[in-house]
């Protein structure tokens, strides 16, 4: 009694939900902004100079947050070099390096925002 009660909710809870949904149809089509039903390929294209800068500039900030992201996980990686290292003069060279090369890798990362930001400045973007 208990099973055909708990399916009898369920397909009755079903059908209730199925009603809601089934209630309007659309008036018109679901385009994203900026686009229309003539143009849907067209938009976003690189029509001028502002808008090659700003894609280029775009694409250097996701480099920048890659390399950034990556050399600090280098820099981890190098201090558990430092600690694992039990006096091994080559492990310490090695974590030193990869730490020396992290250390660049940061200041690559805030001199490409820099230059993000900068170029941003001067072309008004």
């Amino acid at each position: 009694m208990k099973k055909a009660l708990s399916v009898m909710f369920v397909f009755a809870l079903a059908l209730s939900l199925s009603s809601v949904a089934f209630a309007q149809a659309p008036t018109s089509t679901i385009t994203p902004p900026g686009f229309s039903d003539t143009n849907l390929g067209t938009v976003g294209n690189i029509t001028s100079t502002a808008t090659l800068v700003n894609t280029i500039m775009g694409l250097v900030g996701w480099v920048a947050w890659v390399v950034g992201l990556l050399a600090v996980l280098m820099g981890l990686y190098s201090g558990i070099l430092f600690i694992t290292a039990g006096g091994n003069a080559e492990t310490i060279t090695k974590a030193r390096n990869i730490l020396l090369y992290s250390i660049v890798g940061i200041a690559v990362a805030v001199l490409a925002f820099g230059l993000v930001a900068v170029s941003r400045s001067i072309f008004g973007i």
